[in-house]
């Protein structure tokens, strides 16, 4: 069982602000399909909403506390940052497709000391602080155990794809069970966290994702790495074992 601190619990109260609203545009998204104007202004509509109402929410339990995103990556010292995603999944939501998460973590001091990501439709909240492990709303969770790379299901993303980089990781005969693309950068990392996914790989992911969803995996008991191949930005997170066999073939 979780002893959830103050921030964890701000933190999941901050997601309950917008559920109702998102289970609604959800189901209204199915009857949008075809209609891509009004299904785009109804999207933004959607992600401006999770997107203001986690973060006033937010500045009202801790006024003090700035905000980094893409656009702002300013890091002062001694001072803490709320960093969100409002939604990681923003296709699979458009498309009317199940697979989409929401994310909020805390940096102090250039390192990220609190993390979480939020799926509504399956009301899974991961989390997870600086030495404390990580958890799966109230219970402890762990990577896989799995060491057999043919019985692994690996993850994959490639954001701004690029034929190249397809072809090198589809036709690397890694010898895996099988890949996915569920195009959910935050999903993926908590499915390898709790041991559904044995391996994650994004390449050009966003910086501040790779910077929040490094706390998480460590509680959890996974590794990672970043690294270049042929002039992308590469992150590979598994089980210790994987994460090794896969560097292997990579390499």
């Amino acid at each position: 069982m979780s002893n959830k601190s103050p921030l964890i619990t701000v933190m999941q109260t901050a997601y309950t602000k917008i559920n109702k609203r998102i289970f609604r545009d959800f189901g209204e998204i199915e009857n949008l399909q075809g209609r891509d104007m009004k299904l785009e202004i109804f999207f933004n509509k959607t992600y401006e909403f999770i997107y203001n109402n986690i973060k006033d929410y937010l500045s009202h339990c801790r006024p003090e506390w700035g905000f980094l995103n893409s656009k702002n990556l300013e890091n002062k010292r001694d001072t803490f940052y709320w960093i969100l995603d409002p939604l990681s999944g923003k296709e699979n939501f458009k498309r009317s497709i199940p697979i989409f998460s929401i994310s909020i973590s805390v940096m102090y001091n250039s390192e990220v000391i609190a993390s979480s990501v939020y799926d509504p439709l399956r009301n899974e909240f991961f989390f997870a602080e600086k030495g404390k492990g990580a958890f799966l709303n109230d219970h402890r969770i762990r990577v896989s155990n799995r060491n057999n790379l043919n019985n692994c299901i690996l993850s994959l993303q490639i954001n701004e794809p690029k034929s190249e980089q397809e072809k090198f990781f589809l036709k690397k005969d890694i010898p895996i069970k099988s890949f996915r693309f569920i195009n959910s950068s935050n999903t993926s990392l908590s499915w390898v966290c709790s041991g559904k996914f044995d391996c994650f790989i994004g390449v050009n992911l966003n910086n501040l994702f790779v910077k929040s969803s490094k706390l998480l995996l460590r509680e959890a008991g996974g590794f990672y790495l970043e690294t270049n191949l042929n002039n992308d930005s590469v992150f590979i997170c598994a089980n210790p074992i994987i994460h090794k066999k896969i560097i292997k073939i990579l390499n």
